[in-house]
């Protein structure tokens, strides 16, 4: 349906000599373009020790250990995108979570790359010591996990995150499913709505 809406407005652009409004042709064609390459990697072999996906539901860390899942959000009536994470404890329970809005990103890849950076260092400043960090986006981990195949555009950003991950002992990053990262995608989805950005920790949870 993307690449048809694409092709339809570009084919208007041509022929009918139309102005570009409603936002398809560049929106959609990034949407599109990640689509693509998330197949083609999902479609590849997984290497590494870092990563790997989920089963269909969220697994809890080990005993005294936490987990972090981050996810990114867009709302198409305000043109707006936000990033957002929870670290949760081996019985699921809360402990942290953030999440703000960010500038139109180069690419949702970027965007998915900034949100694990972003969760890391805040858990840093918290002191909390990650077990694991997930992602649903298979491009994301694997642009971290496999340097020597990144895009130029986001080979910084995922070399940082590499570098952050070295220096936490036995902190993993993991591919996950999008049906498993529910929490993490609605707490990005209120930052959208949110007037600043937030860090909430176990005290400031809203019920």
């Amino acid at each position: 349906m993307r690449a048809w809406a694409t092709w339809m407005e570009r084919l208007s652009l041509i022929h009918k000599k139309k102005e570009c409004s409603s936002g398809i042709s560049t929106d959609w064609s990034e949407i599109l373009l990640h689509d693509i390459q998330h197949s083609r990697l999902a479609l590849s072999p997984l290497l590494g020790t870092r990563q790997c996906t989920s089963p269909g539901k969220w697994v809890a860390p080990p005993k005294d250990k936490l987990r972090l899942d981050v996810d990114t959000a867009y709302n198409e009536e305000s043109n707006c995108y936000a990033i957002g994470g929870v670290v949760r404890n081996h019985e699921g329970q809360p402990v942290l979570a953030f999440g703000k809005k960010i500038n139109k990103p180069q690419s949702i890849a970027y965007a998915e790359l900034l949100v694990i950076e972003n969760g890391l260092k805040i858990s840093q400043m918290s002191n909390l010591l990650l077990h694991q960090v997930t992602s649903d986006s298979l491009l994301a981990v694997q642009a971290v996990t496999r340097l020597e195949e990144n895009l130029s555009y986001i080979w910084s950003i995922a070399t940082d995150i590499r570098i952050l991950l070295d220096s936490l002992s036995n902190t993993s990053l993991s591919h996950i499913r999008r049906s498993t990262n529910i929490v993490a995608h609605s707490i990005a989805s209120f930052a959208i709505s949110s007037s600043s950005h937030f860090v909430w920790d176990i005290e400031d949870f809203p019920i």
